[in-house]
């Protein structure tokens, strides 16, 4: 991500620079001052960062604001839209969040302040959305709450493990199962 929005920065900055370019040029001064890029941090708008593996999309991640933090190797982003594929079905989970931290190189996502999100018939809301792509895992805390038509979950914290699809829950769990019949009816009545 640093890579491409640098390359494109110093591309602007060159093409500038050759069109602007008078035809004879002096030797330039000698300058004193840093580079300007030496310390900065690197911010754009609307932007779109993926992610694959083997020649297929793991995900995608749309902001409305993005921000290199050189210190921190991490893109701060504000208002994330994350789009990802799991498993040989190709199975597609859609989240949102307020702000997020993204590592690509050790392809970890970290967002926060009202996730909303989905995954197949599972509709899934939290505070805090850790995906740690070497485990294969997503880790959820803070007031979860993850529905379908026949299930719904409430806990403090909620782990999924990505490949098998197996949901662990725990601090506070409240599970409710809808039977069949119940929604088959509640679905006549209305």
């Amino acid at each position: 991500m640093c890579g491409l929005i640098f390359g494109y920065l110093v591309k602007e900055f060159v093409h500038t620079e050759t069109k602007d370019m008078p035809a004879t040029r002096t030797a330039p001064a000698e300058r004193t001052e840093r580079p300007v890029l030496e310390d900065a941090d690197v911010e754009a708008t609307d932007i779109e960062l993926v992610q694959g593996k083997d020649g297929a999309l793991q995900w995608k991640l749309q902001a409305r604001e993005a921000k290199y933090d050189q210190d921190r190797k991490l893109v701060t982003v504000e208002m994330p839209q994350l789009t990802a594929f799991f498993g040989e079905d190709r199975q597609e989970v859609f989240i949102r969040a307020d702000s997020g931290d993204i590592d690509q190189k050790n392809d970890n996502l970290t967002l926060w302040d009202n996730i909303d999100g989905r995954f197949g018939m599972f509709a899934l809301k939290a505070q805090h959305f850790d995906y740690i792509g070497a485990i294969g895992k997503v880790f959820l805390k803070g007031g979860v709450s993850v529905h379908r038509p026949d299930l719904s979950v409430n806990a403090t914290a909620v782990e999924i493990d990505i490949v098998t699809r197996e949901l662990i829950a725990a601090g506070g769990v409240e599970a409710t199962i809808i039977p069949q019949s119940l929604e088959t009816g509640f679905e006549q009545e209305n």
